[in-house]
């Protein structure tokens, strides 16, 4: 599976309509990824001034996992861009997903969260004593027991397909946000939504109820996200389409 990334250009319906991120500058949108960061290297140099080979590796491993926290909000921030679309290249329907390196970050940060107590355990097994392990033993199981329901959280989203899938039938998704299944007569129309954290995309449905899905999680700038939707909403025959998903993104520009 390739994702492909396509810069549709400020002229493509709907793109530039939404503020895709919050009125803040760069420096205050990244804060809490580089007050990550400065963990992190305050924790590697804690652990380089220990005596103890469990405090060391504890240390270490708190700080590589508040680093990777810190890449992780870092990279989902910066990887949509305005008027750009990720897609599978491979799927015989479209979908616009993100990087799929961008999904590792977090269970790695899991498990990285959930090292120190492993630690613990087998300093436990060798027979040291509980004093002399590392930052202490409540503190580092708190702390595995954080990281394992972590990463069982990130394990249970991949019951969903990753990204969101346009196909003949409706709409669904989203690996991260829920599972969400609608068809094409349930659904009223797609807008891109300006909340504190940025652009979202809405799917709004007949009923009145309205599924938010964060951009990140499509790897694409909402706004031409909800231009192709509501494209293919009113023009069902052309949604045989999404076979090609280049074709198909391509009838937008010229069909709106």
């Amino acid at each position: 599976m390739e994702v492909i990334r396509q810069d549709l250009g400020a002229h493509f319906p709907g793109v530039g309509e939404t503020p895709l991120h919050p009125a803040k500058n760069p420096a205050q949108r990244h804060l809490a990824a580089v007050l990550l960061f400065v963990a992190m290297i305050v924790g590697i140099l804690l652990s380089l001034q220990s005596n103890d080979l469990n405090d060391r590796l504890q240390m270490m491993g708190l700080g590589l996992a508040l680093g990777v926290l810190g890449a992780a909000l870092l990279f989902w921030e910066l990887s949509v861009t305005v008027g750009v679309v990720r897609f599978e290249n491979q799927s015989p329907l479209l979908r616009f997903s993100y990087s799929p390196g961008l999904g590792v970050l977090y269970p790695l940060a899991a498990v990285l969260i959930m090292f120190p107590a492993i630690v613990a355990i087998f300093a436990l097994l060798r027979g040291e004593a509980a004093a002399e392990i590392g930052v202490g033993r409540r503190t580092v199981y708190v702390l595995g027991i954080f990281g394992f329901v972590f990463f069982v959280q990130q394990l249970w989203a991949l019951r969903v397909p990753r990204g969101l899938e346009l196909t003949s039938e409706g709409v669904r998704g989203v690996s991260g946000a829920g599972r969400i299944v609608l068809n094409w007569d349930d659904l009223s129309a797609a807008a891109a939504i300006s909340t504190r954290s940025g652009a979202k995309l809405g799917l709004h449905v007949k009923t009145g109820e309205v599924h938010v899905l964060p951009r990140r999680l499509i790897g694409s700038d909402p706004d031409a996200v909800a231009a192709i939707i509501n494209y293919y909403l009113r023009h069902p025959a052309d949604r045989g389409r999404f076979a090609t998903p280049d074709a198909a993104i391509q009838a937008v520009a010229q069909g709106s």
